[in-house]
């Protein structure tokens, strides 16, 4: 029977999905959009929660990946339909990434006390098991085996209702969460580095132009979209209704009053266009008035005053600056490149509002990026102001005093000093030069004698392992691209140990060092490269070798070792060694390491062998072959 339940509901799953936009939870993705699955309807508001009216309503099928239903005094209601066709209970994370949502409840179709009731209205807005990076509203939930649940989502706002509602892992979900926050934080230093170079500049110019922008970059950058984007509940875990929501109407008139004055300034409207600035003036008085309502008004009535005011303001610049660009006066393009970012992206964000635009990754964050890119060009554009102010202000005071010092009668005498003192300093400058310049060549002939070390055996002068590790794949690769061969050698001192323990370690380094300088002389080309592999063991890199010409080399070198007698503090001896070579053509196929494996093989066969010996890659296998020794 349990068999027969699951074929059914999978059956009733692939026949309805698209008519009633049922979600399959078994195999589904980690994260998904769920804009096209929920049905919605707008309902007048009231007291009540989930009623047999909402449940009987005329529902709308979602056509967009993110839901938006713009400034709307009515309450919002969502029905989503989950099937879990699989033997265990799937736990998911419903979410709203959107802060400025006012009450948020989500109902199970069969009970009327919702499971979530969160939202700017409530202290418990954001107060979930899931502690996430961001200001979400965050709803777990769990769909038991074979079953169907059907839940229904309320949501209230005076702000616009945006609802990017999905529906997640919990791993994915802190994920992204993780991510947005990421790029906030990087949003914010931005701003933030953008207002602290705007008060050093306030502090250093000491300009009234310059403070209105400051003040107006910490409302508008700052202040504005700290709340916009749920920073004071979820960061500072403010609970206050005004903070996270009300403030909003408040920042955006002060910070068109602040943007009046500052571009009033900006633009020299008194002293190009008196009326304009007059204008202006009074624009400034009605934000001002604007942000007094903003105590009186609902915070409907507030937001939308504070809107159309900012609105007003923006066509109004939108003007002046066309009149400027007309007639060529000064301050013009500069600030209708700057001021025209951070308008249009304001403009795609009041079009995502008011649903003229879908709700996506630009329409979301198309002002955000409009705000920075303004802040930092009219930062330029004021650091450049005041640095051509200031050196025309130096070339002014330059010339008073040039003509000061022609009425003097000490100009000579100042000048013959002044001459005098710049010839000293020129040779001073020219010593200085010279002492530099020993100084840095000094410096490289130390850098060289550094890297000289960096890539030599301190012990036997021959190149060390991490100069081997570097060369060889370069040689390996040059070999290839050539098609030519390239072999290797690998050696190690015979019972090295023993001529410590019988010597001592002084007699092992001078063997080592003795070991060293005859495979130095035994190499046939300046491009051979010896190196120590480490401890008693050396490799030797044979470009252009065949395997038989290297395995000659290794032979001649074995006997001059078994040959020589080394001598130290009155001690004498000889010492043998064991070799591996091996030698190919190689091919974009081969691996350098490889080879450097199948000699390391030979030399070991050359141990078990008996020792002081030559063993060929190629011969390993075949019995006597490829081995000689004594």
């Amino acid at each position: 029977m349990r068999y027969l339940y699951t074929v059914l509901v999978a059956w009733m799953m692939s026949t309805t999905c698209i008519a009633a936009n049922i979600i399959e939870l078994d195999g589904l993705s980690d994260d998904l959009a769920l804009g096209p699955y929920v049905n919605s309807v707008r309902i007048a508001r009231d007291d009540h929660g989930l009623t047999d009216q909402v449940r009987a309503a005329d529902y709308a099928v979602g056509r967009h990946n993110e839901l938006n239903f713009g400034y709307t005094q009515k309450r919002v209601w969502l029905r989503l339909e989950l099937s879990n066709s699989s033997n265990d209970d799937i736990e998911r994370v419903l979410n709203i990434r959107y802060p400025l949502l006012d009450s948020v409840k989500l109902y199970r179709s069969t009970s009327q006390t919702p499971l979530y009731t969160l939202g700017r209205f409530y202290a418990d807005k954001n107060d979930q098991a899931i502690n996430i990076p961001a200001s979400y509203f965050i709803m777990p939930i769990s769909v038991p085996a074979n079953s169907i649940e059907t839940y229904y989502l309320s949501v209230e706002s005076d702000d616009s209702i945006a609802l990017p509602l999905y529906l997640t892992a919990q791993t994915s979900l802190v994920r992204q969460a993780f991510n947005h926050a990421v790029n906030f934080s990087f949003y914010f230093g931005l701003a933030v580095a953008n207002i602290l170079f705007a008060f050093f500049m306030t502090i250093l110019v000491r300009e009234r132009e310059l403070l209105y922008y400051s003040l107006f970059m910490v409302s508008n950058n700052l202040i504005f979209f700290a709340v916009l984007e749920g920073i004071p509940s979820t960061i500072f875990n403010v609970d206050s209704l005004f903070v996270n929501r009300d403030i909003i109407a408040y920042v955006v008139s002060a910070s068109m009053m602040l943007f009046t004055l500052f571009a009033a300034s900006y633009l020299k409207l008194k002293m190009y266009a008196p009326k304009a600035y007059r204008i202006s003036r009074i624009l400034a008085v009605i934000m001002f008035l604007s942000f007094i309502l903003c105590f009186i008004l609902p915070y409907f009535y507030a937001i939308t005053l504070s809107t159309f005011t900012s609105i007003l303001v923006g066509c109004f610049f939108g003007s002046v600056v066309s009149k400027y660009l007309q007639l060529g006066r000064p301050g013009g393009m500069s600030f209708l490149f700057a001021w025209g970012l951070g308008v249009t992206g304001a403009l795609v964000y009041g079009m995502k509002v008011w649903n003229l635009v879908p709700v996506n990754f630009f329409t979301s964050y198309g002002w955000h990026i409009g705000t920075l890119f303004e802040a930092a060009i009219f930062s330029s554009m004021m650091a450049y102001r005041a640095a051509k102010d200031r050196k025309e202000r130096l070339m002014y005071l330059h010339e008073l005093n040039k003509k000061e010092r022609d009425l003097r009668h000490t100009q000579e005498r100042l000048l013959e000093t002044e001459s005098a003192a710049k010839a000293d300093l020129e040779l001073q400058v020219k010593q200085r030069t010279r002492d530099l310049s020993n100084i840095l060549s000094q410096l490289e002939t130390e850098n060289r004698s550094l890297a000289e070390l960096s890539i030599n055996d301190g012990l036997t002068k021959v190149r060390n392992r991490r100069y081997f590790n570097d060369i060889y794949p370069q040689m390996w690769s040059d070999a290839v691209d050539d098609q030519t061969p390239i072999s290797l050698i690998l050696l190690d001192i015979d019972q090295f140990k023993k001529v410590n323990d019988d010597y001592g370690h002084i007699s092992g380094d001078h063997c080592l060092v003795k070991v060293a300088s005859i495979m130095r002389q035994s190499v046939n080309h300046p491009i051979d490269v010896v190196c120590r592999y480490g401890g008693e063991e050396f490799v030797i890199i044979l470009p252009d070798t065949t395997q038989q010409q290297a395995f000659v080399i290794a032979e001649s070198m074995r006997k001059s070792i078994a040959n020589t007698i080394i001598s130290c503090s009155e001690q004498a001896f000889r010492v043998t060694s064991s070799f591996g070579v091996g030698g190919i053509i190689p091919t974009e196929e081969t691996a350098p390491e490889d080879m450097i494996a199948q000699c390391d093989a030979a030399l070991y066969t050359s141990k078990r062998n008996g020792r002081n010996r030559v063993t060929v890659v190629d011969d390993i296998a075949t019995s006597g072959q490829g081995t000689v020794g004594m």
